[in-house]
């Protein structure tokens, strides 16, 4: 915490309940203690924040007992911590949102707000982001979901590596909220029941909304969990996968094209080297040729991504435009040793 000096002054600031009066017998609150005091940082400063409780002063009222207190108070506040939630929300989305790192939010609270915290409880501050975020999630899907008409979700698993455990994702499309995302171990037909669906069943009934359909890749696992979870319920492949799985042979037929011409021209590029160096450094053809090397080599590392990104497809294209754009030069006798380099 700042040391402050005697001289400096700290803004006190203090809430009182929104309620006026008692909702049983509509008496005035009165004042009775202070529910908590603390010195909380802000990103405009430090203040002395105090929040009191007040009750109804007849005794034989029924709300007597009980205690009142600010909800605005409550907002400023995490249990415990002296960083304000304001802070704590400004530091999360300079974080995940701006992509700051944590030596820049470091020097962000230490120079511009001059604060004194140290790296580890920026750290820490960071946590209490992520649970507030996860507290608030809850709420904010429901509100998105109960505009929708019924419910249409795609689920998918991600596995690094076989034998690890695999994170399955649920979203729902129209919406685009993620429902849920769970870490199995297993991926059997009963696991997928109990940890993903039963949980996406019992939001829908309290939702009360109709299951439109799902979408996934057609895990036989996923299959028999649906049928078994939803029965009923339409049950769509993936275009994605589909397509990816129909432009399978096209693909492995443009990387085997790839690979051969990867082959071919890596096999004459050393000779093409050694013949452009014994041109004689004077020549003003030289760095010409050097230039379209340099852009064969570039071009040979092309990739692609299935199934309509064909990497072989594009390295033929591009070979075919270097060789055009030589050909154009020989015709104007700009590179006229070309011959004589040629692998």
């Amino acid at each position: 915490m700042p040391h402050l000096k005697k001289s400096e002054t700290v803004l006190k600031t203090t809430y009182r309940p929104e309620q006026r009066s008692c909702p049983i017998c509509r008496s005035v609150l009165k004042r009775d203690h202070i529910l908590w005091r603390k010195y909380m940082l802000f990103s405009t400063g430090a203040q002395v924040v105090t929040s009191w409780a007040y009750r109804c002063p007849q005794a034989d009222c029924p709300e007597n007992a009980r205690v009142y207190r600010s909800a605005a108070a409550e907002k400023l506040h995490l249990r415990q911590r002296r960083f304000s939630r304001e802070l704590v929300v400004r530091l999360g989305y300079r974080r995940l949102w701006q992509h700051d790192t944590l030596d820049e939010l470091h020097a962000w609270l230490t120079q511009e707000l001059q604060l004194m915290i140290c790296r580890r409880e920026v750290a820490n501050l960071l946590l209490d982001f992520l649970a507030l975020l996860a507290a608030a999630q809850p709420a904010r899907i429901r509100t998105q979901l109960s505009r929708l008409p019924g419910l249409l979700i795609a689920i998918d698993g991600m596995q690094p590596e076989k034998g690890n455990d695999c994170l399955y994702i649920v979203r729902e499309l129209q919406s685009r909220v993620t429902l849920l995302a769970v870490n199995l171990v297993d991926s059997s037909e009963d696991a997928l029941c109990e940890h993903i669906f039963a949980p996406l069943q019992s939001l829908a009934q309290e939702l009360r909304l109709p299951w439109q359909g799902v979408v996934s890749d057609a895990q036989e696992s996923i299959r028999l969990a649906v049928a078994q979870s939803m029965p009923g319920v339409p049950h769509q492949a993936c275009q994605s996968h589909c397509l990816r799985a129909a432009g399978q042979l096209t693909f492995e037929a443009d990387r085997a094209m790839k690979k051969q011409l990867k082959a071919a021209f890596r096999q004459a590029l050393p000779r093409l080297r050694h013949r452009i160096e014994a041109i004689p450094p004077t020549d003003p053809f030289r760095s010409v040729l050097w230039d379209y090397t340099t852009a064969l080599q570039s071009v040979l590392p092309e990739g692609g991504v299935a199934p309509f990104e064909l990497g072989g497809l594009r390295v033929f294209e591009a070979l075919a435009d270097l060789e055009a754009a030589v050909l154009r030069c020989q015709k104007k006798g700009i590179t006229s040793c070309y011959a004589a380099c040629s692998p």
